[in-house]
């Protein structure tokens, strides 16, 4: 038969001291440091919870969003087919601009997204560097332009859009109206649904990122609880408080040694 490990029966002692001695009128000095990281163990189970909780209601909430829209597309689409004469009128001279501006608002929200992450690795390197006085200045400068042209695209996305919706706004009066309206409205969808599903696949990645570090933190509280645990079962060695759980321990770690 194997010779048992000193280091794993001192931590079955922790265990069992943990689990017999943490009512006893006077607990080892080491309970109370077990006691405290259990506490920090359980503080940081709980928020990682919240956090998958935040990711779960993400997904329901972006769930209810396309039921939603795939009930009212159901809705405009009848509406569509019912004047679809008058529409066709309208959907070739918007097709284009829909396309064009399609494009425009996908690449503004990457330059918004990097503007973003820009800002961020700004202040950290006014942090880490803030007596590289030049280099923060170049940074702020480069931000200060990435803003002025995030803003120029968005003006040149406005006067896009008006001239789109111009077209898309049937005359008063106009014979099939209803249709073109019901058009536009479903060509509204696609870009609410672009920018909807763009903000939930950056938010699931917020909450991942957030997730996974409070793993790491959990894996390490843990791993610090063992700790407090071993040195429980090594003052209950030391000072072979007596008790008939522990008491078979004390000897096989005599064993062990």
């Amino acid at each position: 038969m194997a010779k048992e490990s000193y280091d794993e029966l001192i931590f079955q002692l922790g265990d069992l001291a943990r689990e017999h001695l943490a009512e006893a009128k006077n607990p080892p000095r080491a309970m109370e440091t077990v006691f405290a990281q259990e506490d920090q163990v359980l503080a940081l189970r709980e928020e990682m919870e919240a956090v998958e909780e935040e990711m779960n209601q993400e997904d329901a909430s972006w769930q209810d969003f396309l039921d939603a829209q795939e009930a009212e597309k159901d809705e405009q689409k009848a509406i569509v087919a019912k004047w679809r004469g008058a529409v066709l009128g309208v959907e070739g001279r918007s097709r284009d601009m829909k396309k064009r501006l399609s494009s425009m608002k996908a690449a503004f929200r990457y330059q918004r997204d990097s503007l973003k992450r820009a800002e961020v690795s700004h202040k950290e390197m006014e942090l880490r560097e803030g007596h590289d006085v030049k280099k923060i200045n170049l940074s702020r400068e480069n931000l200060k332009k990435s803003r002025l042209h995030i803003m120029r695209e968005q003006r040149s996305i406005e006067e896009l859009e008006y001239d789109f919706k111009q077209v898309l706004t049937p005359r008063s009066g106009q014979q099939g109206a209803q249709g073109i309206l019901a058009h536009a409205r479903i060509l509204e969808m696609e870009d609410e649904f672009e920018e909807r599903e763009h903000a939930h696949k950056e938010r699931m990645k917020e909450i991942d990122a957030v997730i996974a570090a409070k793993e790491e933190d959990v894996k390490a509280a843990e791993a610090e609880l063992d700790a407090c645990l071993f040195e429980l079962g090594e003052e209950c060695y030391a000072e072979r408080i007596p008790h008939p759980q522990l008491n078979p321990v004390y000897l096989r770690l005599d064993k062990a040694k």
